[in-house]
């Protein structure tokens, strides 16, 4: 839905508070508090650490019965829903000038709904995010209203804020969640779905990013502030809400289109993996029993720091960069193991002009009886499936990664394949939406 009251903002990211994943300022509540928030194709709801956002300040929060808990592979947290205003303005990245924010333009959305993750050891999860805007369909945004069980246990007032529960009964996501199905569930409506109905933003957004691990340049040290490193341009990056073909100076030549095949996570199919002009590995499709849980098997991932391969097709890409340059062994070995992302090994060791590109091959345009499957590459280069200069300085790590063992056989395409190019995600085109892909200039 379009008309002339939308607006388009061009927002400034950065990935120095998410260790690589990027994040952007929004003001929430009546003090306007300024939260970076990690932005998320994979997940929906807006999340807060209450540490950051100082709840019992807002004179706009409104509280309520429901309640949220998102478990993301490698995290978790749980904690009430609450509502209140929030705002987005363009050009004040981390500006907390009060002048600033009322110059600029901005969309804003009264008692929209803000899930506040109550406990500091779930905060962990966002690392030195302030939480997470999920920006997928309402599908992953569910919410359990809890107001039977507030009556049961004599809980006053009868409401999830604020939190009323004991760190015993809480803390343990699995058991909790557990409770939670007991009681009603509701889709809550995610952030930018609400700034499309209420017509503030057209229903598209575009990402334009250069790295998938913090730049750490030579002059950085373990103490360097987080905001000192967001001024190195390779730390930084765009975000386009309600635009994106109209920003020519960030990219040429044609877009390509990838189908999105359900409108739950930005769902599409991948058809295969290359490793140079090497034989393409087939990407098998997701198994039966998970089809009515993940749909397909492979999803666009901006909160994805890495390409997450299933284990078949991660193990014979490394077989095929191994076969393609044998002394390409010692420096995939180390990353078998996750713990070798927090070390790196030395850039020395690297000459990336040798290494192959990878190409990605996905279902583009859905057949039609005069048309064939639409089969769009994307290529991801050494460059960018390889991050130099971090975890420190002359240090380098490989962004490939095999699946979760609890994961079922999909791919996770993250960061490393969208730093190639500018990417809009545009869910107003066909049923489910499409994400666009144009090289960067």
């Amino acid at each position: 839905m379009t008309n002339a009251m939308t607006t388009m903002l061009r927002m400034p990211i950065t990935n120095v508070f998410g260790q690589g994943d990027y994040s952007v300022t929004l003001h929430l509540g009546s003090e306007k508090s300024p939260v970076n928030l990690l932005l998320d194709t994979g997940s929906s709801t807006l999340v807060v650490k209450s540490t950051t956002y100082q709840a019992a300040l807002d004179k706009k929060l409104t509280p309520s019965t429901a309640i949220q808990e998102v478990n993301y592979g490698v995290g978790g947290w749980n904690g009430p829903v609450i509502y209140t205003s929030i705002n987005i303005h363009e050009h004040c990245h981390h500006s907390k000038h009060p002048q600033s924010i009322a110059k600029s333009p901005s969309m804003n959305l009264s008692d929209a709904p803000v899930a506040l993750v109550h406990s500091a050891k779930q905060s962990k999860t966002f690392g030195a995010a302030d939480g997470i805007l999920g920006l997928a369909y309402h599908h992953l945004n569910k919410s359990f209203d809890f107001s039977n069980y507030f009556t049961e246990h004599n809980i006053n007032p009868a409401l999830s804020y604020p939190w009323p529960f004991s760190e015993e009964v809480s803390e343990n996501l699995a058991s909790f969640k557990k409770l939670m199905w007991k009681y009603p569930e509701h889709d809550v409506t995610p952030y930018f779905t609400l700034l499309e109905q209420q017509q503030l933003s057209a229903n598209k957004f575009a990402f334009y990013s250069k790295r998938s691990a913090i730049h750490i340049n030579a002059d950085n040290t373990d103490n360097t502030p987080a905001l000192e490193l967001a001024k190195d341009p390779l730390n930084q990056g765009l975000l386009i809400l309600g635009g994106g073909e109209e920003q020519t100076d960030l990219y040429q030549g044609e877009f390509q289109s990838i189908k999105v095949e359900h409108d739950v996570y930005y769902n599409v199919a991948l058809k295969s993996v290359q490793v140079g002009k090497s034989k393409p590995i087939t990407a098998e499709p997701l198994e039966p029993n998970k089809l009515k849980t993940y749909f397909t098997n492979a999803i666009i991932d901006t909160g994805a720091g890495g390409i997450v391969l299933t284990a078949d097709i991660y193990q014979q890409v490394i077989n095929y960069l191994i076969a393609y340059n044998g002394n390409f062994a010692k420096c995939l070995a180390p990353f078998k193991e996750m713990s070798a992302q927090l070390t790196g090994i030395d850039v020395g060791k690297l000459t990336l002009s040798e290494w192959p590109t990878l190409y990605f091959n996905f279902v583009g345009e859905a057949a039609t009886a005069t048309t064939s499957e639409k089969i769009v590459q994307l290529a991801c280069t050494p460059q960018t499936y390889w991050q130099i200069n971090t975890p420190n300085h002359n240090k380098a790590c490989l962004r490939l990664l095999s699946q979760l063992p609890q994961w079922p056989n999909q791919s996770i395409i993250g960061l490393p394949l969208l730093n190639n190019y500018y990417v809009v995600f545009d869910r107003s085109a066909e049923k489910t939406g499409v994400v666009k892909f144009a090289q960067q200039r």
